[in-house]
């Protein structure tokens, strides 16, 4: 599994993308629930990327919000905890 996040003119939901194997963009979850948003990544997973974002959720938000602003979000990604 692969988190992603991307700077999205016009999308104001804080969200994250997860690429799954081969599968790009496999499901989006919103940051600040982590409740999926769309996607047909296995529902087994939901749980294991809701925990993510919760340990994560201020950092990842932060990482969100620079990105949007075209910001440089690089040092941010150190601070994150833990494996998805």
């Amino acid at each position: 599994m692969k988190i992603k996040i991307y700077q999205e003119k016009g999308h104001h939901l804080p969200h994250i993308h997860i690429d799954y194997g081969r599968q790009q963009h496999a499901a989006s979850y919103a940051i600040e629930t982590g409740e999926r948003i769309e996607g047909n990544l296995p529902r087994k997973y939901d749980n294991d990327v809701s925990n993510w974002l919760e340990q994560n959720r201020d950092k990842v938000l932060e990482i969100w919000q620079s990105l949007q602003a075209g910001m440089p979000h690089e040092p941010l990604l150190a601070g994150l905890a833990g494996d998805v």
